[in-house]
């Protein structure tokens, strides 16, 4: 079987009215005939920022949640970034070898890309609750961090990629670089007429895409990237933006929605018996030393005790305690 490089684009649309984004890429399948992982043209449709979570989402120091993501995207969209040349078929061993090469190869770039991603993304939806943040968009927030001096290195990928970009049909490919001035131009003038004309681009590898997929979400309205209140994972609401958990499974089939409200009343009911711990002894030394105004020792144990839990709360809320150390102390008084 003759074996050739793969030289191909990948190929991604982006429809802002229907918050979609169409991917056609090459990708690999096993042939059960032939033994071994044949290319295949895919087609996905994913909604607005789905895949930009996922990539944020991936621990890509675990061999295995890399390997994952590898194949959901396509080794083709990422073995660029460690310049791989990619074949039309692999045998079994030659497959994973290549796997065991990418990942070797673009772990350390893909984790230090997604960390560029993650501090932009938590700055323009202020997903840390800064203050300072809460009386500008995140269109204004993505402004501010491309016009910085110091400018956000995802935004250099993105500038030093070399993508085209056709305002046209998915599949109708007109060749032209937005590299070039006078088409950048042309199709500034479009987009300001048409803010929500579909439209489709060519990239090597997939990051471009990740930034173009931030910039779109930002100028959508009722549509931003979230942090899931019980696992922690970034996700894009799918129904209403004020969403707490995400879709993904957590524990015993069910997901973070099903089981998040339930944990957080749990949990809520933990700190309240914590509280109640906390201000009986509270109460009871307070009362000890109001009942015992000319005891001095009495007095000093108390102003001890307000000392000490404050420095254990602060121990906790800096991860040096854990909050059943703390209550093992609070039942000791």
């Amino acid at each position: 079987m003759e074996n050739l490089e793969i030289l191909t684009d990948n190929q991604f649309y982006i429809d802002k009215i229907s918050k979609l984004k169409l991917i056609r890429y090459t990708s690999f399948r096993y042939n059960q005939k032939h033994k071994g992982y044949e290319f295949y043209n895919k087609h996905e449709e994913l909604k607005l920022g789905v895949q930009l979570c996922d990539f944020i989402n991936t621990d890509f120091s675990s061999y295995e949640d890399m390997k994952k993501f590898v194949e959901q995207y396509s080794i083709c969209t990422i073995a660029e970034l460690g310049n791989i040349p990619i074949y039309k078929f692999y045998k079994d061993s030659d497959y994973n070898d290549l796997i065991n090469k990418l990942i070797d190869k673009t772990a350390k770039k893909l984790s230090k890309i997604q960390k560029a991603l993650i501090k932009d993304i938590e700055y323009i939806y202020n997903l840390n609750e800064l203050e300072e943040l809460n009386n500008i968009s995140p269109t204004q927030r993505l402004y501010i961090l491309r016009e910085r001096e110091q400018k956000a290195r995802i935004f250099e990928i993105y500038e030093e990629s070399k993508i085209r970009l056709c305002l046209n049909n998915f599949g109708d490919f007109t060749k032209f670089s937005i590299m070039n001035e006078e088409d950048a131009q042309e199709i500034a003038k479009v987009v300001k007429n048409e803010n929500l004309l579909p439209y489709n681009y060519l990239c090597k590898n997939i990051i471009p895409t990740f930034v173009i997929e931030l910039l779109e979400l930002t100028t959508i309205e009722n549509i931003e990237i979230k942090r899931c209140k019980n696992c922690g994972k970034f996700f894009v609401p799918e129904n209403r933006s004020d969403e707490l958990y995400c879709s993904n499974i957590f524990e015993n089939g069910k997901t973070c929605k099903e089981v998040g409200p339930f944990k957080v009343k749990q949990k809520l009911m933990e700190e309240n018996n914590d509280l109640k711990v906390y201000r009986n002894v509270y109460q009871k030394l307070l009362l000890r030393t109001r009942r015992n105004p000319m005891n001095d020792e009495y007095e000093k144990e108390f102003i001890e005790f307000k000392k000490k839990n404050a420095e254990l709360k602060e121990k906790i809320s800096n991860g040096r305690l854990t909050q059943e150390e703390y209550m093992k102390w609070l039942n000791e008084q």
